[in-house]
């Protein structure tokens, strides 16, 4: 685009154009963590899904402030964008001086009163960790954390200079699949048999399966790889069919997509993440 050209009004469209709810609404970059990256192609129905299902969860609405700490080109920015000000809240955005900086972002939490926090766990980290430093309270209403392992300490180091009514949300799931396919309110304090933060029950109109190398479900408590289906599941990679119709797959109405991860359901139905296959 021009933005010469796109900045003179004289070119604004003649009428609106016609939207399908399953049309593509972007294609993102995976972060080629398994080989070359792949561009990833959602339809609207699919991102709003997530975004919607969280906002009603978590009762985000326009009172709320979400400081943005993730790269555009990472999918949590989909939900930054589109979930904030979709429900008509704030976004704050940061520049190339304080993007890194988790002293700012203290400053700025407190100067706009951010209620909403959305980041991989080292982020929030460092944030914590320089609260902890200051001797700061941080006033955030609803943290939501995925894309890495979380260290186990670091929702109670966070719960202990918040306010009574704040969440820890540990998510996860796949690029392929719409931001997240799944949610744990983290408790306040985490039972003594947890080994890791699991990754807890899949998001509304979402769905997993453990399943064993023949694609059978595997029991509970048995390692398998994590497939994710339902509304969520992303058309595939855009240009790449044979890629497309080794990881997406049709079984009993439902589209999965089969993730590369291992984990294990619990017998209450809790999804535990065990890293890549």
């Amino acid at each position: 685009i021009d933005l010469d050209k796109a900045i003179d009004k004289s070119l604004g469209l003649d009428k609106p154009i016609e939207v399908s709810p399953f049309d593509s609404v972007y294609i993102i970059m995976t972060s080629g963590t398994t080989g070359v990256p792949k561009g990833v192609e959602i339809m609207h129905t699919s991102a709003i899904n997530t975004i919607n299902d969280l906002n009603e969860k978590y009762s985000i609405n326009s009172n709320d402030t979400l400081l943005m700490v993730s790269a555009i080109d990472f999918d949590l920015s989909v939900y930054d964008i589109f979930g904030i000000l979709g429900i008509g809240g704030t976004l704050i955005t940061t520049n190339e001086d304080n993007y890194r900086n988790p002293d700012e972002w203290i400053r700025i939490i407190e100067k706009y009163n951010v209620s909403v926090w959305d980041s991989v766990p080292i982020l929030f980290d460092m944030l914590v960790t320089m609260a902890e430093g200051e001797k700061k309270n941080l006033p955030l209403r609803i943290v939501m954390l995925s894309g890495d392992w979380i260290a186990k300490d670091l929702p109670g180091r966070f719960y202990s200079i918040s306010n009574n009514n704040a969440i820890v949300v540990a998510m996860g799931g796949a690029t392929e699949a719409s931001i997240w396919s799944n949610y744990l309110n983290v408790p306040r304090t985490i039972p003594q048999d947890w080994i890791s933060i699991p990754y807890g029950k899949a998001l509304k109109n979402q769905v997993y399966r453990v399943v064993d190398e023949l694609g059978r479900n595997c029991p509970n408590h048995v390692m398998g790889e994590l497939l994710i289906g339902g509304v969520g599941v992303a058309k595939g990679y855009y240009g790449d069919r044979e890629l497309t119709e080794k990881k997406f797959l049709k079984k009993d109405g439902i589209r999965w997509y089969k993730t590369g991860d291992n984990g294990r359901t619990w017998d209450d139905g809790t999804i535990e993440f065990l890293g890549r296959k």
